[in-house]
């Protein structure tokens, strides 16, 4: 065994160059080992990987939000995602090939309807376990004693549960760790990056006024302190009146929302400007005394894949049209 060797290897994700650190001898069979330590901007992803002689990769190891280091033998052949933005995520990474099956509610991109169906809230473990995964990803929003069942018999689950648009480009890129589709996913991390900081520029300017926000994506469901929403509304130029509420998604009273009188409404596109406005007492309210209620598609309002940078661009142009108007 004294000819077989070690190598650790630090991997970064923003240029995808691995550069050999140190090299030292093993006394057991031959595998190299690649890591990406977090960085202070929380945009790569924690691994480590390790290959055989021939190159095969025989073990991933990443890192999921929840802090979970996930072992997996070898890159997943078949995945099962039981949530909506996981499945967006995977299919942006041009890994939608490895999909077997999905959640009731995973409607995007259109390929992925076509995968059998694995349940919602309530997972159907029978189908899944006839799907024989690899790996099942998640989002925080699936009760985890579901997934811990799977993981006891034999199926593991990592979970992407980001909080603001620095954890969404550390989850794309995490995304193509899982599925070894590393440049792929770097690539649109990169790009959507580059349209955020351009809408920053303009809304986070000096100087630029900071309408109070109301977003609602489910009838008196809001966006509170900690969210990825609270960080969507905060980048497209707007003051959240959620972001001192007790809970990342909270149930915001009607009294709340006419106390904290918003100029600004904004509402999953599933919901109606009427009945908004008809609430008892929302009369009183700046943006419905001045007509500014705007509806935006449900999907992109409530989920932190890659659409929700198209989310970011349209709330922006809402909130500023002033700074957007050609």
């Amino acid at each position: 065994m004294s000819g077989n060797k070690q190598r650790v290897v630090v991997w970064n994700l923003w240029t995808l160059v691995a550069v050999a650190i140190t090299a030292l001898a093993s006394v057991t069979a031959g595998y190299y080992i690649g890591s990406s330590g977090h960085t202070e901007n929380g945009t790569q992803a924690s691994y480590s990987v390790e290959w055989d002689e021939s190159g095969n990769i025989t073990k991933l190891t990443v890192t999921d939000d929840y802090g979970r280091a996930v072992a997996l033998n070898g890159v997943p052949k078949r995945i099962v995602s039981v949530s909506p933005t996981p499945t967006e995520i995977l299919f942006a990474v041009g890994a939608g090939d490895l999909v077997v099956g999905v959640d009731e509610y995973s409607d995007y991109p259109a390929e992925a309807t076509n995968r059998t169906k694995v349940g919602s809230f309530t997972l159907n473990i029978e189908a899944i376990v006839g799907l024989d995964p690899d790996l099942i990803v998640s989002s925080d929003l699936v009760p985890q004693q579901q997934l811990d069942q799977l993981v006891e018999l034999g199926y593991p689950y990592f979970i992407f549960a980001t909080r603001d648009f620095e954890g969404v480009f550390k989850d794309i890129r995490m995304a193509g760790v899982l599925t070894w589709h590393i440049a792929e996913a770097d690539a649109l991390a990169t790009s959507l990056e580059a349209r955020v900081n351009e809408v920053a520029l303009k809304t986070l300017a000096a100087g630029v006024t900071k309408p109070r926000t109301y977003v609602e994506y489910y009838p008196y469901y809001t966006y509170g302190p900690g969210s990825f929403g609270d960080d969507l509304i905060r980048v497209a130029g707007g003051v959240n009146i959620g972001h001192n509420l007790t809970s990342e998604y909270p149930t915001a009273t009607s009294e709340f929302v006419v106390a904290s009188d918003p100029q600004v409404i904004i509402y999953a596109s599933t919901s109606n400007a009427t009945e908004i406005a008809s609430r008892p007492g929302w009369n009183t309210i700046s943006a419905i005394r001045n007509g500014q209620l705007y509806s935006i598609d449900e999907d992109i309002l409530s989920r932190y894949g890659p659409r929700i940078v198209d989310c970011l661009e349209v709330m922006a142009q809402i909130l500023h049209p002033e700074l957007f108007d050609s």
